[in-house]
């Protein structure tokens, strides 16, 4: 019963998020390799943008997400390896994957830089970190305003989530070789997460 609890949430806060993200991802993911790395893979909410077959190294440190995440790994045919652990310190090869993914994970780590770090580790050379993320709002914009009015509660209630994060800004001065950002708007409810970036950086 939990587990059917479960799976019918996490398919409606699935739907909603492929509603605002969905094209975006599937653009950004179309030349995606058999293996690739997800940095706070939660419930699998990227394995409906991967083709079946591909294998998915999925970083999450909540071990309570496992049994969701092998079977939606299972609905969608992804070969599914967990590690529960957070990303600034993962237990895999340099130099040995050639794509990382990871959508609305650097506002909730403690050290995203040391997360990119990580990330540029273990990618091969020319190897692809793909992104999307919430970010701090233009300072002089109302968005703005609100973020640092709500940033403590918000945090709090959203398990350590960082509204006010430069989040564009950090992947920017992580010292890749290439990044392509885009800065967009998302049409969401929640005024704090408005303002995004994605894109790609390349080792």
């Amino acid at each position: 019963m939990i587990h059917k609890l479960n799976d019918w949430f996490f398919s409606l806060v699935d739907r909603y998020m492929d509603i605002h993200y969905g094209e975006r991802k599937q653009a950004l993911l179309e030349d995606h390799p058999e293996t690739l790395v997800e940095i706070g893979a939660a419930y699998g909410a990227n394995f409906r943008y991967l083709r079946p077959g591909t294998k998915v190294i999925a970083i999450e440190p909540k071990s309570s997400f496992n049994a969701l995440l092998k079977r939606r790994a299972k609905r969608f045919g992804i070969e599914v390896e967990i590690h529960n652990y957070g990303a600034e310190n993962m237990n895999i090869e340099s130099e040995s994957v050639e794509m990382v993914i990871g959508s609305l994970v650097l506002c909730t780590v403690k050290t995203p830089v040391k997360v990119l770090f990580e990330i540029k580790r273990i990618l091969k050379k020319e190897g692809k970190y793909v992104f999307i993320e919430h970010v701090k709002a233009d300072r002089h914009s109302w968005v703005c305003k609100v973020q640092h009015f709500v940033k403590k509660p918000w945090k709090w209630f959203f398990d350590g989530c960082h509204v006010t994060r430069q989040t564009g800004r950090i992947i920017h001065n992580s010292l890749f070789s290439s990044v392509e950002l885009e800065e967009f708007e998302s049409k969401t409810i929640f005024v704090p997460i408005i303002p995004h970036v994605c894109g790609v950086a390349v080792k």
